[in-house]
């Protein structure tokens, strides 16, 4: 470790001396903070601080943190917030709660991009597709949002892509220690009345582990184009083609004694690399956003979109092909009103999506389909309307009272609805702090993936999970000394809560089990220390426990749910050392957690500390960055994405040990 160290501080003097003879005039941070930044949330524009929901403010530096070729760094450092990697392009997403619905992949979490909806209408989200470079802002809300954004109770992220940059052209090439290459062009033309932009990356990559190689490339392109004052057309087209190996779950022998091996042959089942285990993934989807305001007072938003998803998968067990179309719908109508000295404002909506999901099982013989041994078509439809009030009339205080009623249809289940209120109340203090106390109410029906596991049997009595949220933050930012906080405290009583259990070949199912308790405490804290260093800390507390829940004549009442670690802590230190040069230093704390209901296996907590060194020269007609990022400097053994309840407790998928990845980023103007 010590030789570790020296071997970074020598690189930081190297570059030192130079950068002193090139400029006197250091780098510092942007004077503009979260007390006057504004964001797109809950069809407003909101300050993170003055919100009447818990939000996550995310800009394109704060994303590109590690070396941008995931999300999980950028998310990882904020509170309440938790992305498993289980291998290269295989992740799961926890907001203030576990990832037990999603053995892998993001469910019970809606995605939207440019307020078009990422998320399939089998609450399905292929998050793996994205890239963190191609956006400029992802805002993050957290808990229950009473149905603005779909049925849900597992948070929101919106992602926001640059509506306009000046014609450029701008070149990446990222190499990485454990075998990995990729290379990105994105590209902006036109004025800011007219936009064009095209993004294509490719990324390939060995991974740690055998068995666990991805590859990955992208094409998409966005249109902007404005009408007036008053009206605008946001157009997207994407075609993502992506490709993981599984390397399967270890046990803690296999894990303790060689941790890189893909998951060995076991009794009747064949081993990963034997059967070619490998996840694919072609996805297509066409989407446009139109607003217009038709005068001071009223204006409107229409969102079409059209995605397909085709999907092959080898697994241990078998070998499965997926067609996914889906169509999504959504309009919203907005009045704004003055009443006094303050303002009144009513939005009205609708979402709906429709999604057709075909599936043909086949038999595994070592990597090649064999005969068909299920096939099942399904149509799924789920759809709301929504309202929401603001009210900022009354002297220090302002109001939300927001509520939405959702419903999901399948051939298989009985349509299910219910209406999901929200209601927040904020009080000021002084110009810069604000306490907020908000209910709401959360409604989250099963996935496709839920009601038709990989167990091939139609679950037909699986209900909707559904519980009330009640929260108290308080936030402020105090220009004296520069620190930013947030302080949030919440409570959600969930009923019917959907957890994942294992059949004994290891294929997947789900069971509503009663009751679960969800406290939780965050605290995030933004300092800048000086003009050349900011410091970002997140903490998070979370006590979540079933209350109701026995199976096989076991009561689990009392034991903490399954995946979810009682504390975590992230610390983000950002140098502005010398002009051009900046340094990011991330230290990411996960506590224990238990990997069965029962509470008898656990995994040990972890301490991973990554890295980030970069220079960037400016010039008149172009500029560059170079970069240098290394991850788990201290060779920690942990298991970052573990799989929960599996049968024969191969919990372990082991994460990479210390590694390092660099950048050359071209940008011509």
């Amino acid at each position: 470790m010590k030789l570790l160290i020296t071997f970074f501080n020598r690189i930081c003097i190297l570059l030192l001396i130079p950068t002193l003879a090139w400029s006197q005039t250091k780098d510092e941070f942007s004077n503009k903070t979260l007390a006057n930044v504004e964001v797109q949330a809950f069809e407003k524009k909101r300050n993170p601080l003055r919100s009447p929901d818990a939000i996550v403010l995310l800009d394109s530096s704060k994303l590109q943190v590690g070396n941008a070729l995931s999300f999980l760094p950028a998310l990882n450092s904020q509170a309440g917030i938790r992305m498993e990697e289980r291998s290269p392009g295989s992740y799961r997403l926890a907001i203030r709660g576990s990832s037990l619905r999603a053995p892998f992949g993001v469910r019970n979490v809606k995605i939207y991009w440019n307020q078009m909806s990422f998320t399939d209408a089998g609450n399905n989200s292929y998050f793996s597709l994205l890239d963190p470079e191609q956006f400029q802002q992802l805002v993050v809300s957290k808990g229950p949002s009473g149905g603005l954004y779909g049925a849900g109770t597992g948070g929101v992220l919106l992602l926001s892509s640059q509506a306009y940059q000046a014609p450029s052209v701008q070149h990446q090439e990222l190499f990485h220690s454990l075998g990995g290459y990729k290379q990105s062009w994105d590209i902006h033309l036109g004025k800011p009345s007219s936009s064009h932009r095209f993004y294509t990356s490719f990324w390939q990559q060995n991974g740690y582990r055998d068995q666990s190689a991805m590859k990955k490339q992208w094409f998409s392109y966005e249109w902007n184009k404005s009408f007036g004052t008053t009206g605008a057309i946001n157009l997207i087209a994407y075609y993502g083609d992506l490709a993981y190996q599984t390397p399967g779950g270890l046990t803690l022998k296999q894990y303790q004694e060689n941790p890189i091996q893909a998951r060995p042959a076991a009794g009747i089942n064949k081993g990963a690399i034997e059967q070619m285990a490998t996840f694919k993934l072609k996805s297509y989807f066409v989407g446009a956003h139109v607003s217009n305001a038709w005068n001071a007072n009223w204006a409107w938003d229409a969102i079409h979109a059209i995605q397909v998803n085709s999907i092959e998968n080898p697994t241990i067990r078998n070998y499965e092909f997926r067609e996914e179309p889906n169509l999504n719908n959504r309009g919203v109508i907005h009045y704004k009103q003055a009443a006094g000295k303050g303002q009144f404002t009513w939005d009205l909506g609708y979402e709906f999506q429709i999604g057709q999901f075909d599936s043909r099982t086949y038999g595994n013989r070592k990597g090649v389909k064999d005969t068909l041994q299920f096939e099942q078509n399904t149509r799924v439809q789920q759809g709301g309307i929504f309202t929401q009030l603001e009210y900022d009339g009354i002297k220090n205080w302002a109001f939300t009272l927001a509520g939405s009623y959702n419903k999901l249809w399948t051939e298989y289940q009985s349509s299910e609805g219910i209406f999901s209120p929200r209601l927040a109340i904020i009080r000021r203090i002084g110009a810069n702090q604000n306490i907020v106390a908000k209910i709401a109410h959360g409604f989250s029906p099963p996935s496709i993936a839920e009601i038709r596991p990989s167990t091939n049997v139609i679950n037909r009595s699986l209900r909707a999970e559904k519980g009330w949220n009640y929260e108290l933050s308080y936030r402020g930012w105090s220009p004296a000394t520069q620190l930013t906080w947030d302080l949030s405290l919440y409570q959600f009583n969930l009923d019917e809560t959907i957890v994942l259990r294992r059949a004994a070949d290891g294929a997947d199912f789900y069971d509503n089990v009663g009751k679960t308790t969800q406290q939780g405490m965050e605290l995030s804290l933004q300092w800048t220390a000086t003009p050349f260093l900011q410091v970002l800390s997140a903490t998070t507390w979370q006590n979540f426990r079933f209350t109701d829940y026995s199976s096989s004549g076991k009561s689990f009442n009392g034991n903490f749910l399954t995946g979810t670690s009682p504390f975590q802590q992230s610390l983000l230190l950002s140098w502005k050392l010398l002009p051009g040069l900046s340094w990011n230093q991330q230290f990411l704390m996960t506590d224990y957690l238990y990997l069965n209901d029962a509470n008898t296996d656990v995994l040990p907590s972890s301490r991973v500390w990554n890295s980030k060194i970069s220079y960037r020269k400016n010039g008149v007609k172009y500029s560059w960055e170079l970069w240098l990022a290394a991850d788990n400097i201290g060779d920690e053994k942990y298991s970052a994405g573990p799989d929960l309840n599996a049968v024969g407790a191969r919990y372990y998928n082991a994460s990479p040990g210390r590694n390092f990845s660099g950048g050359l980023k071209l940008s011509f103007f």
